[in-house]
């Protein structure tokens, strides 16, 4: 029953056109229990079958799955320390108030969103130019999700530990756990096996007005859709990370067994912890559910929730930026994916 109403749920989305395809992944501590793909990878310029195995642009994910971990390990082998100012690690971030806690919990009060690869006058000004913009609320005030919080982040992850967040990240998180479709910058080999996003990143050039800049043209596939983590290279706090559902639920399944091979269990008692502060319930990377699930979301069209008390996850890709960003529907459609599952 939970499988046929799973699908069927899926098939009528597509067939609304809230995104050409999906993959979903429900999963315990022990074993998976629903794993299908549904609709097309890609439309335009063909349309190609989505499949189980299919790469996707995680987006925001990398937040909770490569921040917010490393940040907790690195904060383990006293490396970092949560409540130690931003600059003391990062001296070209100059918001003397801002600590990595803020960061991690979206409660810095830096503005949400915006367009780095236009204002910032080079990539290796990136940090002094988000260190100089004015907050938007004290520090510690409100939670108000953050792009820009992680991508400092990122590079104080780099700085820290003198490797780069691809390096970090497949080194602590995705060896250890066989992880082995996960990563930044797929090569080229991949990309025949990745779910395609926009056609000409045409979002973010209404975003920005269509300002003057050496856009994309066509298809974007196997590349990070993001233009801020595209403006960076390809790897940034936050967003880049491509994965499959099958590595996810590695990482989820990891998390249902308290850290397991990640973090000690006080570590990730101490991730969930939520931010006091006004506005959205946010943890260490994670945005926390009414009913204490950790959860997130990214802009291309992917999910994860995890159920600790209940030992169940649930991993949703979508590839419902193609090929244009401006659909509808995807939170309704997720509202109602999960409450088959959690409620």
């Amino acid at each position: 029953m939970l499988k046929n109403t799973i699908s069927t749920l899926i098939q009528n989305s597509i067939a609304e056109k809230v995104f050409p395809g999906a993959v979903a992944y429900v999963l315990t501590d022990k074993k998976a229990i629903y794993h299908e793909a549904f609709g097309s990878r890609s439309v335009k310029p063909k349309r190609l079958s989505m499949f189980q195995t299919t790469l996707f642009d995680l987006a925001s994910l990398t937040k909770p799955i490569v921040v917010g971990t490393l940040c907790m390990q690195l904060v383990e082998k006293n490396k970092i320390c949560l409540n130690a100012p931003v600059e003391t690690y990062l001296p070209e971030f100059r918001q003397t108030d801002v600590t990595l806690q803020h960061l991690l919990t979206h409660t810095s009060g830096l503005p949400a969103w915006l367009p780095i690869y236009l204002r910032a006058p080079s990539r290796e000004k990136v940090i002094f130019y988000l260190g100089g913009i004015p907050l938007e609320s004290q520090p510690g005030e409100k939670a108000v999700y953050s792009c820009l919080g992680y991508i400092v982040l990122g590079a104080l992850l780099e700085s820290v530990t003198g490797q780069s967040l691809d390096k970090l990240a497949k080194e602590r998180i995705f060896a250890p756990l066989g992880m082995e479709w996960t990563r930044f910058n797929p090569p080229q080999a991949w990309r025949e096996y990745c779910a395609a996003t926009e056609d000409s990143n045409s979002f973010e050039r209404r975003m920005v007005n269509y300002e003057r800049y050496d856009w994309r043209e066509g298809v974007i596939i196997g590349q990070v859709h993001d233009e801020n983590a595209h403006f960076l290279g390809g790897i940034s706090g936050n967003a880049g990370l491509f994965s499959t559902s099958r590595d996810l639920g590695k990482f989820c399944r990891t998390l249902l067994n308290n850290g397991g091979e990640l973090l000690r269990p006080e570590s990730f008692r101490k991730m969930q912890q939520v931010a006091s502060a006004k506005g959205e319930r946010r943890c260490i990377g994670w945005a926390v559910t009414d009913d204490g699930c950790l959860y997130h979301t990214g802009f291309t069209g992917t999910s994860i929730r995890i159920c600790l008390k209940r030992k169940l996850a649930a991993i949703l890709l979508t590839n419902r930026v193609h090929p244009d960003a401006d659909r509808r529907g995807i939170i309704e459609f997720r509202k109602m994916f999960h409450n088959i599952l959690f409620n």
